[in-house]
């Protein structure tokens, strides 16, 4: 009987480690890990070698090493997909930018980053902050939705937008120009205010007129700044090798101006540049425009048709041509949700009155002496007509 060839313990590991390099990988598993954050990630690899040896981790390295080539093409494609803006109401896509990125980028402190890597840090974070001032939109559509939109004409509003626009790209700016005059052209961009404004979707019966053409406002604002962030984005692989050939032409303060821009950024981004810091600029600001009362007085003839409408509102004149003009010159005032003061002229020396709420309901019932008689048709007509269309509406 032939001797058993008994193979020696540092054979077994050999072949052990020539059938684990001949395994196939599975590639939802490299991606999945390429697609993890960095501190995950290694976690994910500490398990693998503890479960299946030091071979399939070389192997699993192997496989995510990228070249700089490949990873510049994923967030290429990043900075791609941010051309597009949330839609109202959803802020998850808004929130994702910079995280996706990062997941791309090596977490590495900033004294030993390359000139290359410094750029592409800052306008990451450059776009980080076009993402925030999104995300501030999304809130201030949503203050506008809950009654704040109300007394305020849209080219007020424009104003309110474009200063708070230069608010916060003014600083960026300053920090851009360290970077590059290109990456600063971009920003300087996104100071102003669309003049284009169409209507994306219908108003809903009985949704106030004023908030819907603020809403407007809004959304092709949200697109303006969305598209400005795409294009520096598109360009960021280029500024980055723009980057590093700067370093080699011996400008020896170039590296201090990226450091130094980095953590102005930083700063930025952290505190006044962040959702919640942008959108604290623009209420303030909304808040002194619409500062005062805003009510509306009606007056109705005995054929319930308007006599007088006016508003009584900071730039109420501007408001009242704007629905007017927004609504071909006739207007619902069902769909002004502001305080309304409504008096019925019935008849010669008779009054009712009533005091109509933002929300629609009635605080206030009152009539004079000879109104009396009509007190009960005024409240019917209240209730089953609501207040009638109107081509007469001033403002203060």
């Amino acid at each position: 009987m032939a001797a058993r060839r008994h193979r020696r313990p540092d054979d077994r590991e050999d072949e052990d480690e020539r059938a684990e390099e001949e395994r196939p990988l599975d590639s939802g598993t490299i991606q999945s890990l390429r697609e993890a954050d960095p501190r995950d990630r290694a976690q994910a690899i500490l398990r693998l070698q503890r479960q299946h040896g030091n071979a399939a981790v070389q192997r699993v390295i192997r496989s995510l090493q990228v070249t700089d080539a490949s990873r510049d093409a994923r967030v290429q494609m990043i900075g791609d997909r941010a051309e597009e803006p949330a839609p109202s109401g959803r802020m998850e896509k808004a929130a994702l930018y910079r995280e996706a990125i990062e997941a791309e980028l090596d977490a590495a402190p900033l004294a030993s980053k390359s000139e290359r890597d410094l750029m592409q840090d800052n306008v990451n974070t450059i776009g980080q902050i076009f993402t925030n001032y999104q995300a501030a939109l999304h809130e201030f559509e949503a203050a506008i939705a809950d009654g704040a939109g109300e007394a305020v004409p849209r080219e007020l509003a424009k104003e309110v937008l474009r200063e708070a626009a230069r608010d916060v790209f003014e600083p960026v700016l300053a920090a851009a120009a360290e970077t590059a005059g290109a990456v600063a052209e971009h920003v300087e961009d996104g100071i102003g205010v669309t003049d284009v404004h169409p209507a994306e979707t219908p108003r809903e019966p009985g949704a106030s007129a004023p908030a819907f053409a603020l809403r407007n406002l809004l959304v092709a604002e949200r697109r303006r700044i969305a598209a400005t962030q795409m294009r520096m984005l598109k360009g960021q692989v280029a500024f980055a090798d723009a980057a590093a050939e700067r370093a080699t032409s011996g400008d020896d303060g170039y590296r201090k101006r990226l450091l130094g821009a980095s953590m102005d950024l930083n700063e930025l981004e952290a505190t006044t540049h962040s959702a919640g810091g942008i959108f604290k600029t623009i209420m303030d600001r909304y808040k002194d425009a619409a500062k005062g009362r805003a009510q509306v007085r009606i007056v109705l003839d005995a054929d319930w048709r308007v006599v007088r409408a006016h508003i009584s509102a900071p730039r109420g004149s501007k408001l009242a041509g704007q629905l007017l003009a927004d609504h071909s010159g006739w207007f619902d005032l069902n769909d002004l949700h502001l305080l309304r003061h409504v008096t019925w002229e019935p008849a010669e020396l008779a009054s009712c009155e009533a005091v109509i709420d933002p929300g629609g309901a009635t605080r206030r019932l009152d009539r004079n002496e000879k109104g009396g008689a009509y007190f009960d048709e005024f409240q019917r007509r209240l209730r089953t007509d609501g207040l009638p269309g109107t081509r007469v509406l001033t403002g203060d």
